[in-house]
């Protein structure tokens, strides 16, 4: 009982806290804005539909949502731009990829998986997991050729 009842308890918490954040579909919206604003400065929501791979309306939707929750200025049929919020997510999203990307190609994971396993798991990861992995990649990458972990 005390395994699997610890293990039922984990469940619990993970369930609760993946609930409180903003949702994988919400942060999938913030992150294509970003980089399409990096990328050409003006986003119409005929990009995001093209980039997501979603119907105009589903789009719509969802910047109505994004809108009220003060993380887009969205002009219908004309432009969306991110809010300073808006930009700080799409930035903290933009890193965490960078990031994993770069843990993943430096593990000999090719580009594409790398890439894709990167974009799954930036919604996924806390920035606090984030950071241990960071120093935790930065110490394995600083340590001499043929060291071990007490040297």
């Amino acid at each position: 009982m005390d395994s699997s009842g610890s293990r039922i308890k984990l469940l619990k918490e993970a369930h609760r806290i993946k609930k409180s954040m903003a949702s994988m579909a919400e942060e999938d919206y913030i992150e294509a804005i970003y980089e399409l604003e990096k990328e050409y400065g003006v986003v119409k929501p005929s990009d995001i539909a093209e980039v997501l791979g979603v119907r105009p309306s589903s789009v719509t939707e969802m910047l109505k949502r994004l809108e009220r929750k003060g993380l887009v200025e969205y002009k219908k049929y004309r432009y969306v731009r991110l809010t300073e919020r808006g930009r700080e997510i799409g930035e903290r999203i933009s890193r965490k990829h960078g990031f994993l990307l770069e843990l993943f190609l430096a593990l000999g994971v090719d580009r594409e998986r790398a890439n894709i396993e990167a974009e799954l798991l930036e919604h996924f990861l806390s920035d606090d997991t984030i950071e241990k992995l960071k120093k935790f990649y930065m110490e394995c990458v600083s340590r001499p050729a043929g060291g071990d972990a007490s040297s």
